[in-house]
């Protein structure tokens, strides 16, 4: 079995990794990296998505450095990048914390 290289999938741009009707997934080449982009396709889809992972969240297993702890549709986030939140930690750590914002965790956690 060979080992695969980034430029065996991905020679150059974006590929189209899998198309449902709730999202679609694109594998975009950046230098050595591929960069994965879910683009929902409508904002329930998204939220729905979010709760099937804050359920299937152990609060209790054995995590990694990094954890996933929320899913933002794009048009928001970059709202929140205008307003400087996406570049602040602790104003990021304050709007997901919100309950305004609840839907869009995947997890119980507090940041």
């Amino acid at each position: 079995m060979e080992d695969f290289k980034v430029g065996d999938l991905v020679r150059h741009g974006s590929l189209m990794w899998e198309d449902t009707p709730e999202y679609t997934v694109w594998l975009t080449r950046d230098g050595d990296n591929i960069k994965i982009t879910t683009e929902w396709k409508t904002v329930q889809a998204l939220l729905d998505a979010n709760v099937a992972e804050a359920n299937d969240f152990s609060n209790t297993g054995k995590h990694s450095d990094i954890v996933k702890v929320a899913g933002v549709p794009i048009g928001l986030y970059f709202e929140w990048q205008q307003e400087g939140i996406t570049d602040d930690p602790e104003a990021m750590r304050r709007r997901l914390n919100d309950g305004d914002y609840s839907k869009f965790r995947t997890n119980g956690w507090r940041l």
